[in-house]
């Protein structure tokens, strides 16, 4: 295990270089550059004004001293300072990551909540009238674009019927509003986010979990299990979910990024603070330091997952970390 785990690491080593020099190279291929991006909001810069402001943030040098300067800070993990604001990103960053772990940490949930059940059910039930009908609702759903979806949400909830917010994470309470209410009152706000967020995860997540577990109901060893007198809710759940797991770990793995990435559409959308709503903000505004600083996290984050996942396998399967 001690060699799987060396040899992983080793390789990962020189893709997070790989993604260091790939990120800022993409976003350096975007035309313009923060003082453009000031002249296309309405504002008049001059000439000698946008000059010294490429000049303080370092645009005006070579790309490769760019590259080589921005790498040195951000194995610090220092990022440097947003062009917007002035502050520096990592402030920035940690505001709004609870806002984003709290939405997509619900819709993770509640998609591993109701996925698996489903994905069982139909596994259980597969090529009858019940595995084609929720079949065709969770493909009808996986098919219908999350901003769509959104905008119903709200024209029907917020506009219409007025039962939710429109937008924002939380309201502008009294002083004397209690825990329960304010916590009350983000769920709320929450509510039409994490829908959007988890209908279609859901729809793939348990299609996963459908395949998985139907193709291990066949095998011997749950033909074995139900010959001593086991039920089928032992035999799946106790045997063929178990062993069906190792495949669902790389979608689980891959979905676990989306955690601290953000959902860029949706937050936009409902207004909520959150790590995707400041990405889509600095793209507009052409703030390299925010930018960069989110896609390396993410692409980072997702290695993290991609190798955390391989040692999850190699601990479930010995023949993975023997071969």
């Amino acid at each position: 295990m001690t060699r799987y785990l060396g040899r992983r690491v080793l390789l990962a080593v020189p893709t997070a270089a790989g993604i260091l020099v790939a990120v800022f190279a993409i976003a350096h291929l975007a035309p313009g550059d923060a003082a453009s991006a000031l002249a296309r909001g309405g504002r008049r810069v001059p000439p000698a004004a946008a000059a010294e402001l490429r000049r303080i943030y370092g645009l005006d040098r070579p790309l490769p001293e760019q590259l080589w300067n921005w790498t040195r800070r951000a194995v610090r993990f220092d990022f440097g300072r947003s062009f917007q604001d002035g502050r520096p990103v990592a402030e920035r960053i940690r505001e709004a990551l609870p806002f984003t772990l709290a939405l997509n940490g619900c819709a993770l949930v509640l998609t591993l909540l109701l996925g698996i059940p489903i994905g069982v059910a139909q596994a259980r039930r597969a090529g009858r009238a019940f595995d084609r009908i929720v079949d065709g609702v969770l493909f009808a759903l996986y098919s219908m674009p999350s901003f769509w979806i959104a905008m119903l949400l709200l024209a029907l909830f917020s506009v219409r019927l007025g039962w939710l917010p429109l937008f924002g994470a939380s309201s502008d309470l009294p002083a004397s509003a209690g825990v329960v209410a304010r916590g009350l009152d983000r769920a709320r706000h929450a509510l039409l986010p994490v829908l959007c967020l988890t209908y279609v995860s859901l729809a793939f997540f348990a299609r996963m979990v459908r395949s998985s577990v139907a193709a291990e109901i066949p095998k011997e060893y749950v033909v074995a299990v139900r010959a001593r007198g086991a039920s089928w809710t032992r035999a799946i759940w106790g045997h063929a979910l178990r062993n069906a797991l190792l495949p669902l770990l790389t979608v689980v793995g891959l979905m676990i990024p989306g955690l601290l990435s953000g959902s860029v559409l949706i937050e936009q959308i409902f207004a909520w603070p959150g790590l995707g709503r400041l990405f889509y903000g600095a793209i507009l505004a052409r703030d390299y330091p925010v930018i960069l600083a989110l896609s390396t996290l993410t692409a980072l984050l997702t290695l993290a997952s991609i190798l955390a996942t391989d040692l999850l396998y190699a601990a479930a399967d010995p023949r993975i970390r023997r071969g």
